[in-house]
């Protein structure tokens, strides 16, 4: 008796060939779609970084297109931003970027209708109408400064940093303008509280952040220099009076809560906790002409570049309290210098 042979299987091209056969007729109904062809490239959605770098390129591209007839006292500053503008938006491109922009210069101008590169960098200032007065040119920076802001709480740390230090240079700017200019006094800019993330995240591509190190060191720097601008600070409020004397003591008062804050954090985070000091040594030994003159700028401008750089390798739940540190400092510094960096802490003409 013979044994019954098990049935055969369908040999493999056999299937694949089925299974080809159903897919052309799936796809027959697709329009331009044909076996044989590559599938359609559907790209990915933008991630946070280049959504946030996009809007801000188009602001400053606006800024770029400014025509504004300044007076004599406000044409250096009204010069000086608009300077950079240009060096911000050349921060802000990508490598590609960047590159096809001086491709198109050394072509003669590369007007190739496509109206610039990816991601923003030639859309022509979004279609806002560029500042024609002070006032425009002020409501610029205030849209700047808190585009920025937003963007330094949510995106990657490497754009984190020149993010703020633009979100910087953007207040203190406003401010300035309004000091020297007699434009409205700027709105102020978010306290820590309210600076929380304002777009969603692509899940296709989420923002990174720096290293466990590069935090722990900034964070231990600032807290000691916020322990040492809230001693000297108070140092200075003893040797002045009234509106003066007043509004040292509230700095003081600001720099050593957020001390405690960031010491907080370094508790939390396993870092070093900076405990504060009874007394720090003071420039030139004591309370000279040269230290209320010359330390309250160092001061603002120390805890700028403390707070920017922090802002750059902090986990994101962490960064509100040094971007509204940073920003605060840039509002203080319209009142003690004329000029600032367009990149502070990034340019090294600071």
């Amino acid at each position: 008796m013979r044994a019954e042979l098990p049935r055969p299987r369908p040999r493999r091209r056999a299937v694949l060939l089925g299974g080809l056969s159903l897919g052309a007729l799936a796809l027959s109904g697709c329009d331009g779609v044909r076996v044989g062809q590559p599938a359609v490239y559907t790209p990915p959605p933008e991630g946070i970084d280049d959504l946030y770098r996009r809007d801000l390129l188009a602001l400053l591209e606006t800024g770029l297109g400014a025509r504004i007839g300044a007076d004599e006292r406000s044409r250096d500053l009204v010069s000086g931003v608009q300077e950079a503008f240009g060096q911000q938006r050349e921060a802000m491109l990508t490598g590609a970027e960047a590159e096809d922009e001086s491709s198109a210069s050394s072509d003669g101008g590369g007007d190739d209708g496509d109206g610039g590169s990816d991601g923003g960098a030639g859309d022509g200032g979004g279609g806002d109408a560029a500042p024609t007065d002070l006032q425009g040119l002020s409501d610029l920076l205030v849209a700047i400064r808190d585009i920025t802001t937003d963007a330094a709480r949510q995106v990657s740390g490497s754009l984190a940093r020149p993010m703020l230090a633009t979100g910087v240079f953007a207040a203190w700017a406003a401010q300035r303008l309004a000091r020297i200019a007699g434009t409205e006094e700027p709105t102020a800019p978010p306290s820590a509280e309210k600076i929380e993330p304002a777009r969603d995240v692509p899940e296709s591509d989420p923002p990174s952040i720096g290293a466990e190190v590069d935090y722990h060191s900034s964070l231990e720097r600032a807290q000691e220099d916020e322990w040492y601008a809230g001693y000297v600070r108070e140092v200075l409020a003893a040797a002045e009076s009234g509106k003066k004397r007043s509004a040292l003591i509230a700095q003081s008062d600001a720099d050593r809560e957020r001390a405690e804050q960031l010491g907080a954090f370094a508790r939390e985070d396993g870092a070093k906790e900076v405990l504060r000091a009874a007394v720090y040594p003071l420039p030139g030994g004591g309370v000279t002409q040269e230290l209320r003159k010359d330390e309250p700028e160092a001061l603002a401008l120390t805890l700028v570049e403390d707070h920017v750089i922090l802002t750059g390798a902090a986990p994101f739940e962490r960064r509100s309290l040094s971007i509204a540190a940073a920003l605060d400092q840039a509002v203080l510094l319209a009142s003690l210098r004329s000029s600032l960096s367009a990149l502070p802490t990034l340019d090294p003409e600071g």
